[in-house]
C-alpha cells in the first residue's frame, strides 16, 4: 500500500499537518508539546480518515504568543482550520490541554464537532486550585524555561517506568518552549470551567484516564465523563502521557468509538446543521487576542 501524503499548512497563526481521506479527525497535543507527538497515530489513521494534527498557539511552528490567550482563542484558531479545509465537522481528540481546547471547540461550535475523544484531561478545577496552576508559569518575568520547571513538569507527567526515550524527547521539547507562551497558556488552563455547560452537548464522547496519572486523577476524568455522558475507559499502568507512551493501547479503544460513531451517523443519515459559532467571523490578526 502506498504511503499517504501528509502536507504542512498554515492558517492564520496556526501551523498544522494534514493528510488522508475520509471523515475528519483533529488531534490536539498537551501544553509545551507539538504535533509531532501524534506521528504514530497519524500513520495509523491516515488510511481511513482526513487527519489534522495542529501546533496549538504558542507551540511548535505556530510561533510564540505575544499577549494573553484563552482556551476559547485556541478553539477558534482550530475551528478556523476546519472551516478553511472545507470540512463540515470533525471528531476532535485532545490530550491534557488539547482535551480542554477540544471541549472549548464543542462549546463554541457544537455543529462543527462531531465527537470528542478526551485523554488525561479535566472539565474544570476547584477555585482553590487555580492559583497553583497559574504558578506553573509566570508571565511577569522574562527568560527561558528553567531546569526546575522542566523537572517538576516531568515528575507530574511521567511514571518511573515511562520509556526514557519519551521522557527525554518531551523534556527536550519543554526546553524549547517560549517562556511567555508557556506562562499564559497555564493562565488559560487555570480558568478551565466547563463542567456546568458540558451537559448541553449532545455529540458522542469518549474519556480516557490513566490509573497512574499524577496530574489528572481518575476521579477528575470520571467527573468529566459524567458531565458529557461519555464512554469512560481507565487504562491500567498509565500515567499522564499514557497516550504517547503506548499508542497501541489507545488506538483500539478509539477505533471502536470512531467506528460506532460513524456507523450511527450513516444509520440516522441526519444532515449537519451549520450554526454560527462563538468565534470571530474573520481570521485573528497580529495584536488581537495576543496572537502574533
Amino acid at each position: 500500500m502506498n504511503a499517504v501524503q501528509v502536507q504542512f499548512r498554515t492558517r492564520g497563526s496556526l501551523a498544522y499537518s494534514i493528510g488522508g481521506d475520509g471523515p475528519a479527525l483533529v488531534l490536539l497535543h498537551p501544553i509545551g508539546m507539538d504535533r509531532s507527538l501524534w506521528a504514530p497515530y497519524m500513520q495509523h489513521w491516515l488510511p481511513r480518515y482526513r487527519v489534522i494534527a495542529a501546533d496549538m498557539l504558542g507551540h511548535g511552528e505556530s510561533g510564540p504568543i505575544r499577549g494573553s490567550v484563552s482556551l476559547a482563542d485556541h478553539a477558534c484558531a482550530v475551528l478556523e482550520v476546519i472551516e478553511a479545509e472545507g470540512l463540515a465537522s470533525a471528531v476532535v481528540m485532545g490530550v491534557s490541554m488539547g482535551g480542554m481546547v477540544a471541549q472549548s471547540m464543542a462549546i463554541a461550535a457544537p455543529d462543527r464537532v462531531q465527537g470528542l475523544v478526551l485523554c488525561a484531561t479535566a472539565g474544570g478545577f476547584p477555585e482553590a486550585s487555580r492559583a497553583a496552576i497559574r504558578s506553573r508559569g509566570d508571565s511577569s518575568r522574562r527568560g527561558d524555561m528553567s531546569s526546575e520547571v522542566i523537572e517538576s513538569t516531568a515528575a507530574r507527567w511521567f511514571a518511573s517506568d515511562t520509556p526514557s526515550e519519551l521522557v527525554e524527547r518531551c523534556c527536550a521539547k519543554l526546553a524549547l518552549n517560549d517562556w511567555h507562551s508557556w506562562s499564559v497558556n497555564w493562565e488559560a488552563i487555570s480558568e478551565l470551567d466547563h463542567l456546568s455547560v458540558l451537559s448541553r452537548l449532545t455529540m458522542p464522547a469518549l474519556v480516557v484516564a490513566g490509573d497512574r496519572d499524577a496530574s489528572i486523577p481518575v476521579a477528575v476524568s470520571k467527573e468529566l465523563a459524567d458531565a458529557l455522558k461519555a464512554d469512560f475507559v481507565v487504562l491500567e499502568n498509565s500515567a499522564h502521557f499514557g497516550a504517547f507512551d503506548a499508542p497501541q493501547r489507545i488506538e483500539p479503544v478509539v477505533d471502536r468509538f470512531l467506528a460506532r460513531l460513524h456507523a450511527d451517523r450513516v444509520a440516522t443519515d441526519s444532515p449537519l446543521r451549520t450554526a454560527a459559532s462563538e468565534c470571530p467571523s474573520r481570521p485573528m490578526r497580529s495584536g488581537e487576542r495576543g496572537v502574533p
